[in-house]
């Protein structure tokens, strides 16, 4: 048989992190399900993610406003815009970066998601201390949580 458990989650509501600038609003946690992450990212102008790849996660984005460009390790960009999907397999590199002038938002899934949650959690409790170093604290953070961030240059998106 089937699960009986259920999980309604309305707009607005969820758990939520705040990651780089971003906000992750969770409609279903992997710890929940057992079997993947789901939740709506908030990407402002200016804000994305570093080159980076998931040691055990696939991980795909259905556009639901703005624009966000993913950029894949060889240098192959591709913009994303409402109505798009794109999915990466586990230990694919990829960056992503919301070049536009609004709020980009996309459904978010991660699988099994587990790491990616666990994740999540840690660089938002540390993003709210005093001596929070990005790129330092996300690598470090990452390695733990089997998300592998690129060694880069002063750009953060470019790898080194």
């Amino acid at each position: 048989m089937g699960s009986e458990k259920v999980i309604c989650r309305r707009a607005g509501e969820g758990p939520q992190h705040h990651i780089l600038g971003m906000t992750n609003e969770y409609k279903l946690l992997a710890s929940e399900s057992g079997q993947f992450l789901s939740y709506i990212v908030h990407v402002p102008p200016g804000c994305g993610a570093p080159m980076h790849h998931h040691d055990r996660d696939s991980e795909s984005f259905y556009m639901l406003e703005g624009e966000i460009m993913m950029i894949a390790r060889d240098g192959t960009k591709t913009v994303a815009v409402p109505g798009d999907y794109i999915w990466f397999g586990p230990g694919h590199e990829h960056a992503f970066l919301n070049e536009g002038d609004a709020t980009a938002r996309a459904v978010v899934t991660q699988s099994p998601g587990l790491e990616a949650e666990r994740f999540f959690a840690e660089i938002d409790q540390r993003g709210r201390c005093e001596d929070f170093e990005p790129m330092r604290d996300v690598t470090e953070i990452g390695s733990r949580n089997g998300v592998r961030i690129a060694p880069m240059n002063d750009r953060v998106l470019e790898p080194a």
